[in-house]
């Protein structure tokens, strides 16, 4: 079968298509026999990987065309790449890197419990990483460092959207390798020029920051059960007990989109001041909010050419590519799927309209294109 999403960009390195596309149908019938219920792994990856299962050959062409224009145009053998998954979750980009037999595969991700989830999961298979890194950046930077590693491509999905400071974040990146020789492609479907896509985050916006959430199966323990507007009032009546209800409120609004200790910062200028100068970082999307504990943000909209500038200014070619549509279970969606990705191939920039997912990419590295 095909792993690839039909009527895509792909690189002219047919090769690697090859490679990758092979590798893709390995791991599909590696993972249509596994039995997750039989797993040592965490209901919330039970649940989250689970779903992932099944709609298994789309979220692999996803993946493999992630993987693709991740190794592409590096002048490095696979056998010698050094491949990190950032923000990897259940880990399925790092057990299709491992099965097209990449030299070093390092997973990551901030969740431990995902990372030990990941690997159990590569070890069940076959296919686990050779590095399993639980933290955030700055911990993947220090192991790195320590172990004397040079990253040569980095990717992901559906991370940066939740990276409290993406811009600080996209300002390090270069720090995962010292040879100058870096390729990076983050891909997510936070994609606030499709309409539909930007309706459906705002409305998960509102319902995170002005609604309590119940506890289900499969819930990640590291997400709030309480509004994030109740949360922020709660944190600031406890900085400062003398606070009147309408400073609380006034506060919980003006500090919409901050974690805790951001949160502090604010109040003690509303203390000295009066007023509180934040201001939203993307001020065109408003609706934007996150988790006051762990600075994750609720599907961030964000200006996507601003960060795209963040890169360049960091010395990295960079631009915003359109993601494309796997095929689906029945042949009318698939033969929907194929027809919006012709639209949004020959549409430019104009087929983010159509998007599922946007990608920043980029490489590092001396005459070198992409």
């Amino acid at each position: 079968m095909e792993y690839i999403f039909k009527f895509c960009n792909l690189p002219d390195d047919k090769s690697t298509v090859k490679i990758v596309n092979e590798a893709a149908n390995r791991l599909y019938y590696k993972l249509e026999g596994i039995d997750i219920e039989t797993l040592d792994i965490s209901d919330y990856n039970k649940r989250y990987f689970g779903s992932l299962l099944k709609n298994l050959r789309s979220n692999l062409q996803r993946y493999a065309y992630i993987l693709v224009w991740s190794i592409t145009k590096i002048d490095i053998p696979l056998k010698k790449l050094v491949f990190l998954d950032y923000g990897g979750g259940s880990g399925m980009l790092s057990l299709l890197a491992k099965e097209c037999n990449i030299g070093t595969v390092i997973y990551n991700d901030i969740y431990d419990v995902s990372a030990r989830d990941a690997e159990l999961i590569g070890k069940a298979i076959g296919d686990q990483a050779d590095y399993y890194i639980p933290g955030d950046i700055d911990k993947v930077i220090d192991f790195l460092k320590t172990k004397s590693i040079n990253c040569n491509a980095i990717a992901n999905y559906d991370v940066i959207e939740h990276i409290y400071d993406i811009e600080e974040f996209l300002k390090k990146i270069s720090l995962i390798s010292d040879n100058n020789n870096l390729r990076v492609f983050f891909s997510s479907g936070a994609n606030p020029y499709n309409p539909l896509i930007k309706r459906k985050l705002v409305k998960n916006h509102h319902r995170c920051e002005l609604l309590d959430r119940e506890s289900i199966f499969g819930r990640k323990e590291r997400d709030p059960l309480e509004s994030y507007l109740k949360i922020r009032k709660k944190m600031i009546k406890n900085l400062n007990p003398d606070l009147s209800e309408n400073q609380v409120v006034y506060l919980a609004a003006a500090t919409r989109g901050l974690i805790e200790y951001d949160i502090k910062k604010a109040v003690n200028e509303f203390l000295t001041s009066g007023s509180v100068t934040f201001k939203q970082k993307y001020p065109q999307y408003p609706t934007n909010t996150c988790d006051p504990y762990t600075g994750n943000w609720a599907e961030h909209l964000m200006d996507i050419y601003q960060l795209r500038n963040v890169l360049q200014r960091e010395n990295f070619q960079a631009d915003i590519w359109c993601g494309y549509y796997g095929d689906s279970n029945t042949l009318l969606k698939c033969l929907a799927a194929r027809s919006l990705n012709l639209l949004i191939k020959s549409s430019g920039r104009y087929g983010l309209i159509f998007s599922p997912f946007f990608t920043l990419c980029g490489n590092i590295a001396p005459q070198s294109s992409y």
